[in-house]
């Protein structure tokens, strides 16, 4: 095959990724990925489909689905966003976000591109809210919804469906949200990307109470063979390609039209092949190795060296080998976490650019105190607790990484909760936050002061609650009895405690994940602490033990704890785990 060298004038170049090249080139209508983490998920490969079905289906609604909504404000839309400024599509000229298009008067419209003035702002579905849009200039748009927020999703129809980090997705639950893609068969019947799908994640484990690996079975849908005749085209067409610009450059029109009407009998034949059933998925895993040539030889070095267990699942894709026997809280359950804690009110009023604030939870309760644990480490970690009438529940997990400190985890909290109208807290820590007490320069101190007044010194109206005062350090050994005893709900007197799946996403995680180690000299379980030394900080938050800490001194109060017995023997021989 003839491969001519062609100008790259006016031709902008970018990265890509192998993997992101590949899922470029098929375009499938299903397309199910298991990635590492760091490997351009969301930047190249979805925003790539985005970017393909915006074009091929001018007008059409599609929807992308999350676990939570704040994590669609937080993690995926920025990621998208960025995608598509990389590939040179801007907001407020291609596309606006959370809002209505702007409608533009004969002479203003006369100003802009041609493009622009043919295919601007015409989506083909009836739009009762903006709130959680975001609308590209050919009308294709797309709805933003959650499983903690079902009803943004309820009563509409799609024609593709996004998701990302699926492994939170209960199978049961994405079954129900692909029901609503339907209908529009008229309009956009005709392209290869109609009812399909588009999910990504990394490697569930299943160890973990709410990850699901039903994205594996996927693979099963997939024929080799099909996917293989896309590629081929695929490689064929993009020759085709440089030829034509080639003999254009050069200023060869009979050339410049011949190489044409090929590129455009291949772009037929690509088209055909990817309409065809046995092209239709596309299921892939591959680690984060893929993206080397951006995350640097040293960032999995210094991954590998700090050998915390996550390497294999979250970086390499393997199937993670964690039982629930080596669990630190052991008796951690299904039923502990409860996935209805939204106000669908508030939930539907509040839109993808809207702050999130405590009229969220459906179990807050506004004319009751609160009570915060809080873990002050090198992650600073706050759980925010209340008691109904049946349980004790953890209603929202906050922290703050390096370089935040005390201030800003105060101004999150007090953001959140500006609108909660018993402006009691009571504050329970570790002992170790007392210490300088008398000076007034303690940690706990500091957090009652950053609570009570802003960063101007204004009072805020919040009254802080020292609840650990003269309190005496908790063993680990003595919390692994209590943690035990409270989350087996055998014992009467302590509270049911049930947390929130999704507004304490990383406190879940921290549970679960944390693991015994056996004090050699003793015999007794210890928690492993060692993930707390972890130098990337933004990997504290879902795989650490510093939520799970947070976690403990707002569980452990001096009161519950005299209603355990701890003068019982915690090592390997006389303790019994309940899976």
């Amino acid at each position: 095959m003839f491969r001519p060298k062609f100008s790259t004038k006016n031709i902008k170049k970018t990265f890509a990724n192998w993997v992101a090249q590949m899922a470029q080139m098929v375009l499938p209508k299903y397309f199910y990925a298991v990635l590492g983490r760091g490997s351009a998920k969301t930047t190249e490969i979805q925003a790539d489909r985005f970017i393909a079905m915006a074009f091929d289906m001018p007008g059409a609604p599609v929807v992308w689905v999350s676990d939570t909504y704040s994590n669609l404000q937080k993690n995926v839309l920025p990621s998208l966003l960025e995608g598509l400024e990389r590939k040179g599509y801007k907001e407020g000229i291609h596309y606006v976000v959370g809002k209505q298009p702007p409608v533009y008067s004969a002479a203003e419209k006369a100003k802009l591109p041609k493009w622009l003035q043919k295919h601007f702002w015409k989506p083909y579905n009836k739009l009762a809210t903006y709130k959680h849009t975001l609308i590209f200039f050919t009308g294709f748009n797309v709805t933003f919804g959650s499983l903690d927020r079902p009803a943004s999703l309820a009563g509409r129809s799609y024609v593709h469906v996004f998701g990302d980090e699926v492994k939170y997705f209960p199978e049961h639950k994405i079954a129900n949200i692909l029901k609503a893609n339907r209908g529009y068969r008229i309009n956009f019947g005709h392209s290869v990307f109609y009812l399909g799908h588009t999910f990504t994640t990394d490697m569930p484990n299943t160890a973990h109470i709410g990850e699901y690996d039903w994205i594996l079975k996927m693979v099963k849908k997939m024929q080799r063979k099909g996917i293989l005749r896309i590629l081929q085209a695929a490689i064929v067409l993009n020759e085709c390609r440089q030829e034509t610009l080639y003999h254009q450059d050069k200023g060869n029109t009979e050339q410049a039209i011949l190489k044409k009407r090929n590129e455009v009998r291949w772009y037929e034949r690509w088209i055909k092949s990817r309409l065809h059933e046995s092209g239709q998925t596309l299921f892939f895993i591959a680690s984060s190795l893929v993206n080397i040539d951006i995350l640097t030889e040293q960032w999995f070095s210094d991954a590998i060296k700090s050998d915390l267990g996550d390497v294999n699942t979250a970086i390499l894709s393997l199937k993670p080998t964690l039982s629930s026997g080596e669990r630190f809280y052991s008796n951690i359950d299904v039923k502990h976490f409860y996935d209805d804690g939204k106000n669908a009110e508030w939930a539907e009023k509040l839109g993808i650019l809207d702050q999130e604030d405590c009229r969220l939870l459906r179990y807050h309760q506004p004319n009751r105190e609160i009570d915060l644990g809080m873990d002050f480490g090198n992650m600073i970690s706050m759980c925010v607790a209340q008691q109904d009438s049946k349980y004790y529940r953890v209603l929202k997990f906050i922290y703050v990484l390096p370089k935040d400190w005390i201030r800003e985890i105060a101004d999150k909290y007090l953001d959140y909760f500006a609108l909660h109208r018993n402006k009691v807290i009571n504050l329970y820590y570790d002992r170790a936050a007392n210490n300088y007490h008398k000076s007034g320069q303690d940690l706990a101190t500091a957090m009652k002061k950053a609570l009570e007044y802003d960063k101007d010194g204004k009072r805020t109206g919040w009254v802080v609650r020292l609840m650990s005062l003269r309190q005496g350090n908790i063993p680990q050994n003595e919390e692994y009895i209590f943690m035990q005893d409270l989350l087996a709900e055998r014992n009467p007197k302590l509270p049911k405690v049930r947390i929130d799946r999704f507004e304490c996403k990383p406190l879940k995680a921290s549970l679960e994940e944390a693991r015994t180690k056996v004090d050699p000299k003793t015999g007794h379980l210890h928690k492993d602490k060692s993930s707390e030394k972890l130098q990337d900080f933004t990997r504290l938050v879902m795989e650490s033990t510093n939520p799970s800490d947070s976690f403990k001194y707002l569980m452990m109060r001096m009161l519950w704890r005299r209603l355990v017995n701890v003068h019982q023997q915690t090592n390997l021989q006389t303790t019994s785990v309940r899976n």
